[in-house]
């Protein structure tokens, strides 16, 4: 039993689309599209060889410019992950940041090790924004002359911590 060669390049292309499937990292799909565009040529070209040139050569090419497109494209995309989505929040000094040393800084609840961004003592109580992350530390510089006294609110600094954006976003 013999099969025509059209045939045996829609074969091919089902294979590599299952492939695609079953992996979905963008790879097999374009070998799929080059056995499909063999396929199409067949009848056309009668040399087995050429129909394989021809594969290999689209396959390929589609390859590497869908590639290249898709990495330059992703190059432009910023994922939002969780501790991105902690940038410019607002938080409160628990521990005094002193020059140069790590303090202590609630932000949703959640206490985090914090550094001065320029490098200046920022007191317990001052309300301070989120720079930028490095490593496991907070990078923070203060945004508010406002000193809270949590030596006598030491239950109440959660729903302080909660509520500075909603302070801070109404007096500006």
């Amino acid at each position: 039993m013999s099969i025509n060669i059209g045939t045996f390049w829609f074969i091919v292309a089902i294979i590599f689309g299952v492939g695609e499937l079953m992996t979905t990292s963008l790879t097999l799909i374009w070998f799929s599209i080059g056995a499909l565009v063999s396929m199409i040529l067949s009848p056309f070209i009668e040399s087995v060889l050429i129909q394989a040139i021809i594969f290999a050569i689209i396959s390929i090419v589609l390859l590497v410019i869908a590639t290249k497109y898709l990495v330059d494209r992703d190059k432009n995309v910023k994922y939002n992950t969780n501790l991105q989505g902690i940038i410019s929040q607002k938080g409160i000094v628990v521990q005094d940041i002193e020059p140069y040393e790590v303090g202590i800084v609630k932000l949703n609840g959640e206490e985090w090790s914090a550094i001065s961004k320029d490098k200046v003592k920022i007191e317990k109580g001052k309300i301070v924004e989120v720079i930028q992350i490095e490593g496991v530390k907070l990078i923070v510089r203060e945004v508010s002359n406002i000193n809270l006294d949590l030596d006598n609110n030491k239950d109440d600094t959660d729903s302080i911590s909660r509520e500075i954006d909603i302070k801070i976003k109404t007096s500006e």
